[in-house]
């Protein structure tokens, strides 16, 4: 499971999507070194997504191998030179005992 920050849930309210979609984590084509990449798309719910909600509201759909393959993972607001943006940071490691 993914988790999505208070503040990148507000921000993910501002981006626009045609009506009837939701707004999607999905695997992206495998570009020409044959990685795949996550992209952010407006799209039709899957059975099988993780679902964030804010304020009641179904906010972001995560596909299930985004979500599988991003465990832990977290999701935050980041403002950069370019302008306001999201960051996906990977798990905080457990110490080792």
């Amino acid at each position: 499971m993914i988790n999505v920050t208070e503040d990148a849930r507000e921000l993910f309210t501002s981006v626009e999507r045609p009506e009837g979609t939701v707004l999607r984590l999905d695997p992206v084509e495998q570009d020409e070194n044959g990685q795949t990449q996550i992209g952010l798309v407006a799209g039709e719910p899957q059975g099988d997504d993780q679902v964030i909600q804010h304020d009641g509201q179904d906010l972001l759909h995560i596909a299930a191998p985004v979500s599988e393959a991003l465990d832990g993972a977290s999701i935050e607001k980041v403002e950069t030179d370019e302008g306001v943006g999201f960051s996906i940071n990977p798990p905080e490691e457990e110490p080792q005992v």
